[in-house]
């Protein structure tokens, strides 16, 4: 199996790449049309990848369409979990639920929030379980542990240009995008592996 785009092993992975190569970076996709390094389907598990080789792994627009059954969405996670390198980053980007973006693509099965991400850290996982939250602790029950250490909205162009003039806060418009549709368009994520 070579890992090797044209400029030595790569260390870089770009899951669900679609016509977004990028250079240095192993990239693989499920759709032939946009000549991916590599085809494969991240819905069938195994991968045909080494265990804990990138350490750093780009999900573009890529999660929203895997894992409609939990079930399978968990053996992509624990995938995701076993490639990344120990202390690697797995950078996510995902619609917004409460945009149309997501619910315009029948080809989305898999809505995220902000929270969700902090359901695969173990961290979180225990502190929740001791707390006795109502919580589902996905990453003591899948195995994995992604520290959340970075995670932001992306905003229609109305409601950016009213937080750059100091017309909302960040924590209003946080919360205005809790309510209202179309005001958040993005969700992304930085994750940290822990292993």
């Amino acid at each position: 199996m070579s890992l090797a785009p044209e400029h030595g092993v790569a260390t870089k992975l770009n899951l669900g790449c679609g016509f977004d190569k990028r250079e240095g970076w192993l990239n693989v996709d499920n759709f032939a049309a946009c000549e991916p390094d590599r085809l494969l389907d991240l819905e069938t598990t195994p991968w045909d990848l080494p265990s804990d080789a990138f350490e750093h792994v780009l999900l573009k627009h890529v999660l929203e369409h895997v894992g409609a059954a939990f079930p399978v969405f968990a053996s992509v996670m624990q995938e995701l979990y076993r490639v990344t390198a120990p202390g690697g980053i797995v950078e996510i980007h995902v619609p917004h639920i409460r945009h149309d973006s997501y619910w315009t693509d029948p080809t989305h099965v898999r809505p995220f929030t902000l929270e969700t991400f902090q359901m695969f850290s173990k961290r979180a996982n225990r502190d929740w379980a001791q707390s006795k939250a109502n919580v589902s602790l996905i990453a003591l029950m899948i195995d994995v542990d992604f520290e959340l250490e970075h995670a932001e909205q992306t905003y229609e162009a109305e409601w950016s240009r009213k937080l750059r003039a100091g017309e909302v806060s960040p924590a209003e418009l946080y919360e205005i995008s809790r309510s209202r549709w179309n005001v958040a368009r993005e969700i992304q994520v930085r994750l940290r592996a822990v292993k």
